[in-house]
């Protein structure tokens, strides 16, 4: 079985709004699209928008409450890298959920949001 993580798809209410914050906002590159979904492909992952009427349907899965119960990780080389991420994004109008500070486990994170609540942890991990 595969180790690593390939790929990762988050339902998205407004695709063009999401798709223009992470290709905006972070600089991500297209790699393929259509109506219903976009694919964004960064150095050893895809992150796939995709539509919520298209996620229900191929997973089976919903969320009505409109709950968003996890955050995906960015790593990065040292706790300096980190803040100046952060400082970056803040200057360019992302919401910060958490500036950074030591975790619990020896790292060193803060957290962001896209423009629907999803979250992205910004991380500096010493283990790896």
């Amino acid at each position: 079985m595969q180790t690593q993580v390939a790929a990762v798809t988050i339902a998205v209410k407004d695709l063009d709004a999401v798709k223009a914050f992470y290709t905006k906002k972070f600089g991500w590159q297209i790699l393929a699209e259509n109506e219903e979904l976009v694919m964004l492909k960064l150095d050893n992952l895809v992150l796939t928008l995709c539509s919520e009427l298209l996620f229900a349907e191929y997973t089976n899965i919903s969320n009505n409450d409109g709950s968003k119960c996890f955050y995906l990780t960015i790593n990065l080389a040292s706790k300096t890298d980190v803040d100046t991420t952060i400082a970056q994004l803040d200057q360019a109008g992302v919401q910060i959920q958490k500036q950074p500070a030591e975790t619990f486990w020896g790292g060193y994170a803060g957290f962001i949001a896209d423009p629907e609540g999803n979250c992205w942890e910004i991380c500096y991990n010493p283990y790896t």
